[in-house]
């Protein structure tokens, strides 16, 4: 496949919504675009900023693929809506199901079958350190609870993963297909998405301060009770540039299907204009970036994050010019 440079010109629950349209430019050659990152042909990569969903920079977005550990973003959003709109909050301990730890793929390295642990660390192990088991356990939780309130029998896992779909359909991404909660690649078929739906569904999730709680820290203490005694455990965050370029967030992933694949956030200081009527208009700036199967996806991140914002800042300066709606996220 031709090595290619992609750049972009500077020309159930309620999903978020943005006015503003903009043009797309694709350029297919090295050499095209002064400064434009180099991409490897087998990265599929997406930079869009948050608040006008803009697409700045895009290489084989739509393109679907295994996404690895990045299917857990989805996996929170849901428990997380779930403990809101059902009233139970997230303190509420849920216990660690026989079959987690042999449909895991992975080994954990800290929960057992028969652990009881609260939604909110098991959050924070699904996020943190990306654990399967916690993941499995957050899925037949509140699975359970939603056909107990139905008054349905069936599979609560099933269960939890169609609300997994329900919610990506609501954001529109539909090249995406969740097999479990987990997104290890060991069920058939196996699921995929795309570098814009991963967009859509970070965004609708980031935009929650509670879920940007669970993905910001470097280090986090938890509680596991076994046997009834508890078990402090201290998890660490597998996302390398928090804290670099003000990044705040959000997943890795990596399986032997997805490759290296990170979805990463990051906040400018917001600009403050006084108004005529004396009050103050405030314009943030957030942007978000998706890179799927990469050799080496934090560098690849990272150097993405400074060409959107290089992208954005021109746009801004042109007064956001609108001139085709295929380069807003939601058309793309």
């Amino acid at each position: 496949m031709l090595e290619g440079v992609i750049s972009i010109t500077s020309m159930s629950f309620a999903s978020l919504k943005s006015p503003h349209r903009v043009a797309i430019g694709l350029v297919l050659a090295a050499g095209l675009l002064p400064g434009a990152l180099q991409l490897r042909a087998q990265s599929a990569v997406m930079v869009v900023d948050a608040y006008n969903r803009k697409v700045h920079v895009a290489g084989q977005g739509n393109q679907k693929r295994p996404i690895g550990g990045l299917a857990k973003i989805v996996t929170t959003m849901v428990a997380l809506d779930w403990a809101e709109a059902s009233k139970v909050g997230v303190n509420v301990l849920a216990t660690v199901p026989e079959y987690a730890t042999r449909i895991s793929g992975v080994a954990s390295p800290d929960f057992q079958m028969g652990d009881q642990v609260t939604v909110r660390d098991l959050i924070y192990a699904t996020m943190m350190t990306s654990d399967n088991v916690a993941a499995i356990t957050l899925g037949h939780f509140v699975g359970a609870d939603l056909l107990a309130r139905m008054g349905k029998g069936g599979d609560p896992l099933g269960e939890f993963v169609k609300q997994m779909n329900s919610l990506a359909t609501r954001e529109g991404a539909k090249g995406t297909r969740f097999m479990n909660p987990h997104g290890y690649e060991n069920t058939r078929p196996i699921g995929g998405s795309t570098a814009a739906d991963i967009a859509r569904v970070a965004l609708y999730a980031s935009a929650r301060p509670s879920f940007r709680f669970y993905t910001n820290q470097r280090s986090r203490k938890v509680t596991i009770y076994r046997g009834g005694q508890p078990v402090p455990v201290t998890l660490t965050n597998t996302n390398q540039l928090l804290g670099v370029d003000r990044i705040d967030g959000i997943k890795t992933g990596n399986t032997p299907a997805s490759g290296g694949c990170v979805v990463i956030s990051a906040e400018r200081p917001a600009n403050v204009s006084k108004q005529a009527d004396g009050s103050n208009l405030v314009y943030r700036h957030r942007m978000l970036v998706v890179v799927l199967g990469s050799g080496n996806p934090f560098a690849e991140a990272r150097a993405l994050l400074a060409q959107g914002w290089q992208a954005y800042d021109q746009w801004l300066q042109m007064g956001r010019p609108v001139t085709d709606r295929k380069q807003m996220l939601s058309d793309f």
